[in-house]
């Protein structure tokens, strides 16, 4: 039994954090147990208490990422939109969890977490909706929904050019009377 839980906790906290920076900057594979464990102030041995490798403390934090994902589209995103009514978007995922999103998403990310993030999302957008996931037409049109706002949040990510708030109506615009009067605004036709 651990006599001072508050130290471990503190002590994996640091671990993750250094994961974290090193992963913004590098390709998981060539992160180092070494490298992480110098940057976090300890011993590689202190590592492999709280992980098995790597590998492992990818997977725990994006679960850890995923549930809250799960669990902020359930309550605050499509209880909203299935209501015709626009979320507070400073309270959403894309925005509250952006720096690991940027990550994950980004070249250096894990090409596995967009399968996994639509995992996630799908069945709650279909329950939201009093949908059937078996429905190929519903499919394609979340698959084309979720590319879109996938994209358009990849985009924001990586140019920083809007706030929150113009971003989140410019999707909300976009799906809701669709993409080609954004175009026809934008083109002066």
């Amino acid at each position: 039994m651990n006599k001072q839980p508050k130290v471990t906790e503190q002590t994996k906290k640091n671990i993750v954090q250094a994961f974290w920076k090193l992963f913004k900057k590098k390709r998981l594979d060539q992160i180092t147990v070494k490298e992480i464990s110098d940057i976090a102030g300890y011993n590689r041995s202190t590592f492999y208490v709280y992980f098995t490798n790597i590998r492992d403390i990818l997977e725990q934090e994006e679960e850890i990422l995923l549930s809250y994902i799960q669990e902020n589209t359930s309550k605050v995103l499509f209880p909203n939109l299935v209501k015709g009514m626009k979320p507070e978007p400073t309270q959403l995922f894309f925005y509250t969890k952006r720096e690991y999103l940027k990550i994950l998403l980004g070249e250096n990310g894990d090409p596995q977490f967009l399968r996994k993030l639509k995992r996630t999302i799908f069945p709650v957008a279909f329950k939201a909706w009093g949908l059937q996931q078996d429905n190929s037409h519903d499919g394609y049109i979340f698959d084309f929904c979720f590319s879109a706002v996938l994209s358009s949040m990849l985009h924001w990510y990586e140019h920083d050019d809007l706030t929150i708030d113009e971003l989140f109506i410019m999707i909300w615009r976009m799906l809701t009377q669709g993409i080609l009067s954004d175009i026809k605004n934008t083109a002066d036709f």
